[in-house]
């Protein structure tokens, strides 16, 4: 790809970027070499144009993906690197040829004929290998191979296998090429893609001024963007964006070949039922229209190229792209910043990301990485002492405080902090968009000492009913007591971060001085030599629903004993309490009856089978007249029972509304 040099490349921090070659140049064809784990991303985003009048581009080919082993297997010549010339005549058996060998010195002789094959010697037998032909008239004829000077193949089919042998072993396992077809003409091309590459990262650096009194000051922010040059070619007068954010993008496998499963479907006679196939699977095919269409996809991905109206090409090239020879599709907005310090790069939004673009093209060898400068700017900073017990439990963290007012969006990465001339310590700027504050801890300060002390409490809040239901509530209350002790010679103020969930409330503590998207902080100022104790406390609230059906006097006895309940709602509880204790009393009590009955019914059977038994005079009699009193006493006992349930569920139905009118009553 040397006669397409890299024009432009735009990188991204997940791993993959958008590269922009272009050149002039003559023929019908133009080689592009990739690396095999770049062809999937290459394929789904390749686009080509051509500028050059009369210029055309016809198609874009590449191999079929087949390992070397099984394509070279498709060929009817296979020539190992060491027997080459013997393995050919092997494979051009019956194949018609025109050969000259050198019979005498210096004498030639041409023999047209088919290749009957090659006589090889064992390893044992120190002769000449011979080569024997089929003359066009007739004769088979045999010469020593050391004799053979040139051959010619005279069969097509024969000499296009062995181009296709040569090509497979010249093409190597991890290169993939494609190939541009173009039009006899002289061409201007552009080609664009997307490829893996190496994701680019940023670093700070903050030399800082401080003013009278130490905690303000200015500041000059820099940055620089560091890539890499994963090409295998050195890349020459680029021009470079990165690009902050993150869109998506994933590998879809087009390079691989796929035959989707079919039925096989035997000759049969006919029949009058139907004839069932399989569902086919429609795989995917790429086109040059594919490819304009995945050309308008990536350049909403990198915002380089314009928008698309109706199929329509791509807009104006640059002026500045012209002066250089090439003219790339690309539109370049540039963003000024008002600044004291010039930016050395320009940046633009773009949606969801945001660039930014290398004021001048960069240079870098194959194999090198380099550093470009994106951000410079001025910026007011202030420093302040700040404590988060999750993240330093000792000791607050002494922390510069500035807002992004560069006009660029800052990405995440490293920074230096030098203040004074005195280097200060690190920290990460996080990802910020122009506007926001940007928060740099860079050092522990061990002259304020941090103690921390939390305890946890529940508060009752309130009984409600509603809905059948009684729900109780209550607080969950969470006290922190920071310990500040100041054992410098000079005033501190630290602010103190708490972290706060989403249903916690503050209770009892003064407003937060400031906050973040999940953390509160408050300023506390400690003397000289001083301690100071400062607390927050937070709650958040509680609750269970109890079925007013289910509740027990027990329990109702406990929240009139806490004083949650009025006499008159615990007089109202404790009597539907009461009342459900004796719906169950009376409830269990019937039941008991009723097993009683059934055992009687049972031992009534056995009576009355017994008196059948029994004679009415003599020696029986006196027995039958004994089961006969046992009867009559156990029917004398249902009757009781059959009074007691009639009574009980009497009793149970006047408990039930008793119970619904004290619930109505309650719910009001």
């Amino acid at each position: 790809m040397t006669n397409l040099p890299v024009r432009e490349m735009v990188l991204y921090k997940h791993g993959v970027g958008f590269f922009v070659r272009g050149g002039e140049l003559s023929g019908n064809s133009v080689l592009l070499t990739f690396r095999a784990d770049e062809i999937n991303d290459v394929l789904k985003s390749l686009a080509v144009f051509d500028r050059a009048e009369g210029g055309q581009v016809l198609g874009i080919h590449y191999q079929t993906p087949m390992d070397r082993a099984k394509r070279l297997k498709s060929s009817s010549i296979n020539l190992a690197s060491h027997t080459s010339l013997t393995d050919l005549i092997r494979d051009l058996r019956g194949r018609h040829v025109v050969m000259s060998f050198e019979t005498l010195p210096g004498r030639m002789d041409n023999i047209t004929g088919r290749v009957i094959g090659i006589e090889v010697p064992s390893s044992n037998d120190d002769s000449d290998p011979q080569l024997t032909l089929l003359s066009v008239e007739g004769e088979v004829r045999v010469f020593p191979l050391e004799t053979l000077r040139t051959f010619t193949i005279e069969d097509g089919q024969s000499e296009q296998d062995l181009s296709y042998f040569l090509d497979t072993s010249m093409s190597e396992d991890d290169r993939r090429v494609v190939n541009v077809r173009l039009n006899d003409a002289s061409h201007d091309l552009v080609v664009s893609y997307v490829a893996p590459s190496p994701t680019w990262r940023v670093s700070y650096r903050v030399v800082a001024e401080s003013e009278e009194g130490g905690s303000t000051g200015k500041a000059l922010l820099q940055g620089w963007g560091l890539f890499d040059n994963r090409l295998e070619e050195d890349l020459n007068d680029v021009r470079v964006t990165l690009v902050a954010g993150q869109p998506i993008s994933f590998i879809y496998d087009l390079y691989s070949s796929r035959i989707p499963h079919r039925q096989t479907v035997k000759d049969e006679a006919r029949t009058t039922g139907p004839i069932e196939f399989d569902a086919p699977s429609y795989g995917m095919s790429s086109s040059e229209n594919d490819l304009q269409q995945a050309v308008v996809r990536t350049a909403g991905l990198s915002h380089r190229i314009g928008e698309v109206h109706d199929g329509a090409a791509v807009t104006d090239y640059m002026e500045q792209e012209r002066a250089r020879g090439i003219n790339i599709p690309m539109v370049r907005e540039r963003l000024t910043a008002a600044q004291t310090t010039k930016s050395q790069a320009e940046g633009k939004a773009t949606g969801e990301t945001f660039q930014y673009i290398v004021n001048t093209p960069v240079s870098v060898k194959r194999g090198e990485s380099a550093l470009v400068p994106i951000v410079s700017a001025e910026v007011e900073y202030e420093r302040e002492l700040l404590y988060n017990h999750s993240k330093f439990q000792n000791n607050p963290v002494a922390a510069l405080r500035f807002t992004n007012g560069t006009g660029l969006t800052l990405e995440r990465g490293p920074v230096t902090l030098v203040e004074d001339n005195n280097y200060k310590g690190e920290a990460i700027i996080e990802f910020t968009t122009d506007g926001n504050a940007v928060y740099l801890p860079y050092a522990i300060e061990l002259g304020v000492n941090m103690k921390v002390e939390t305890n946890t409490a529940s508060e009752h809040h309130s009984l409600n009913i509603e809905d059948g239901y009684l729900l109780e509530q209550w607080y969950w209350i969470t006290q922190t007591s920071y310990t500040i002790e100041n054992t410098t010679d000079e005033s501190k103020t630290v602010a103190v971060e708490q972290a706060l969930g989403s249903q916690d409330e503050l209770y009892q503590t003064r407003e937060p001085d400031s906050e973040t998207l999940n953390e509160k902080r408050w300023q506390v100022e400690v003397g000289a030599k001083a301690t100071e104790v400062f607390r927050v406390n937070k709650r958040y609230m509680g609750g269970k629903k109890h079925v007013l059906l289910n509740l027990k006097f027990e329990q109702i006895q406990r929240w009139a004993d806490k004083r949650y309940l009025d006499q008159e709602l615990f007089e109202e509880l404790g009597e539907l309490s009461k009342t459900l204790a004796f719906i169950k009393k009376t409830r269990d009590g019937n039941q008991t009856l009723r097993n009683e009955r059934e055992e009687i019914y049972g031992k009534q059977e056995q009576y009355r089978a017994n008196l059948g038994a029994l004679q009415s005079t003599g020696k029986e009699a006196t027995l039958r007249d004994r089961v006969l009193e046992q009867l009559t006493a156990s029917q004398d006992r249902l009757d009781e029972i059959e009074k007691a349930i009639t009574l009980g569920e009497r009793t149970i139905a006047e408990s039930e509304k008793r119970v619904e009118a004290i619930i109505v009553s309650l719910t009001k």
